[in-house]
């Protein structure tokens, strides 16, 4: 088995090619395929930092309820940074579950800017 330093590792890149993707994609207009990469750009570096605890839940739930206990509500992230894991997660679901939901390019936009923030600052942590 490999160290959990290895997994955080292996997570953080992951989070990063999925920003790098998504940015792709907001540039060529595919609001839907951006909102779900950049969703999981916020759920692995989610996972990541909640290595460094201990934690590895097995769910997207689990994953944003303990990254809230131990980070958010500690003060060691900014409160916006759960809000934007959780509403990340909500767009990915319109996107990828929901047959008539629409989402236009700025909106994509918004959440990768908020998502680069919280990635950026789970990289801060670790």
């Amino acid at each position: 088995m490999k160290p959990p330093e290895d997994e955080i590792q292996a997570l953080m890149q992951k989070a990063h090619r999925a920003l790098n993707d998504a940015r792709l994609l907001v540039e060529h207009a595919r609001a839907e395929a951006a909102v779900n990469r950049t969703y999981y750009a916020a759920f692995d570096a989610a996972r990541a930092l909640l290595l460094t605890k201990g934690e590895s839940p097995s769910s997207h739930s689990g994953v944003k309820a303990r990254f809230n206990y131990h980070f958010v509500r500690t003060n060691q992230l900014d409160r916006q940074h759960g809000r934007t894991l959780a509403v990340a997660e909500d767009m990915r679901n319109r996107a990828d579950y929901n047959a008539f939901s629409v989402f236009d390019i700025e909106a994509a936009t918004d959440m990768l800017h908020d998502v680069e923030q919280l990635v950026t600052s789970v990289a801060k942590q670790l």
